[in-house]
């Protein structure tokens, strides 16, 4: 965060008018830049026209994500023609259109905003109205080739995944890694330019899963000081301050869980002989799935030398998190609340995607995140070999 200096500091000698002009100057200055900061937080309204051509099946709503939730902003039953929608809002947003199971993302902002579509191609809208939104629209036409060379890739996966032919499916999510890694690259290249901007500050928040302490920590102080109280910034800033509490070099924190047989286990009951990989994962999800046999295979290898595993499922379903342990022969200890992405211990180590992993030390310090294939294989032999 910036601050200013102390404006307040006066020299004892007599001041001349020219002086006294250059003093008022910069308390104007500071009036505006402060004035400019707080109106982020003035609460203003937004209406939003929908002109739909065609009949709507079912009912519209206008609905944004809090805290991991879906929440309503307004609805309406009309289903053709125009459709009317407002509420409040104390800086540009983005929210979603939710048409039946068809979302359309929408940046709104103080102000007039008018979304002109057909019923059978809602996602080849029209919108009026939102400087944000144009931002938004102008920056992924930008990276247009990116995306589309991606749901290219996405699609031959689909297909591939269903196959037993590992060296292919491998050779694709090589390709699906590269590419996505080209477009983040451009995200952060246009975020970092354009420092003043609450589109920006979206692009960094909605990517912020990909990112580590150092680069969430460079983004977030890279923003000018006019949307540092914006909720994009702030949600950036409070990501990093949770991070630096589980970075590596920091002890762990500690929680108790139940395991597969409703038993409670204690995180430092298993902390101190060996070196711990914590390894936050779901049943449903591929890329944790995918990564298991990998870790299997560790495990096989280093178990006996020192090393251990605490798997944390993300999981809602008892029997499918049973299930996929034994299905993937993950023969370590298990615990979970069953409580999916408000897991206690995902919650505690600041985990918004998997999979997603730890290390610790004999002495329960962090020693190593997020490392999977031949990085896991190689942190783990430099440590016991």
């Amino acid at each position: 965060m910036h601050f200013l200096k102390n404006p307040l500091f006066i020299p004892k000698f007599r001041y001349s008018l020219i002086f006294m002009c250059k003093i008022l100057k910069i308390v104007f200055l500071i009036i505006f830049l402060v004035g400019c900061n707080n109106s982020l937080l003035i609460e203003d309204k937004f209406t939003l026209t929908l002109d739909i051509s065609g009949v709507l099946e079912e009912d519209t709503y206008l609905v944004k994500r809090e805290f991991g939730k879906w929440v309503n902003i307004d609805s309406s039953n009309i289903k053709t023609g125009i459709i009317k929608m407002g509420g409040s809002i104390n800086e540009p947003e983005f929210y979603y259109l939710k048409f039946g199971k068809t979302y359309i993302g929408i940046f709104l902002e103080a102000g007039d905003i008018v979304f002109k579509a057909n019923v059978d191609s809602l996602d080849k809208n029209y919108i009026s109205g939102s400087k944000s939104n144009e931002e938004l629209n102008l920056f992924q036409a930008s990276i247009l080739s990116i995306t589309n060379d991606l749901d290219d890739l996405y699609k031959q996966y689909s297909i591939i995944i269903k196959s037993d032919n590992k060296d292919s499916i491998k050779y694709i999510i090589d390709l699906i890694d590269n590419k996505d890694q080209e477009r983040l690259d451009a995200t952060l290249g246009y975020v970092y330019k354009n420092n003043k901007s609450i589109v920006s500050a979206y692009l960094a928040m909605s990517n912020n899963y990909y990112l580590d302490l150092h680069e969430i920590d460079s983004i977030t102080n890279n923003f000018d000081y006019s949307i540092k109280e914006s909720k994009y910034v702030k949600s950036l800033a409070e990501r990093v301050d949770k991070l630096k509490v589980v970075s590596i070099g920091s002890a762990y924190i500690d929680f108790t869980m139940d395991d597969t047989s409703g038993n409670s286990v204690q995180l430092s009951s298993l902390v101190g002989s060996n070196y711990l990989l914590i390894d936050f994962w779901a049943s449903w999800c591929g890329p944790c799935r995918r990564e298991n046999p990998n870790i299997v295979s560790v495990y096989k290898d280093y178990h006996r030398k020192g090393f251990d595993i605490l798997g944390i499922s993300l999981d809602t379903d008892k029997q499918k998190w049973i299930d996929a342990i034994a299905k993937d022969g993950l023969n370590w200890m298990h615990v979970s609340d069953l409580n999916g992405w408000n897991n206690k211990a995902g919650k505690l180590y600041a985990v918004n995607a998997i999979p997603h992993s730890i290390i610790l030390n004999n002495e329960g310090v962090i020693i190593a995140k997020n490392l999977n294939g031949d990085e896991l294989r190689e942190k783990v032999a430099e440590l016991l070999d």
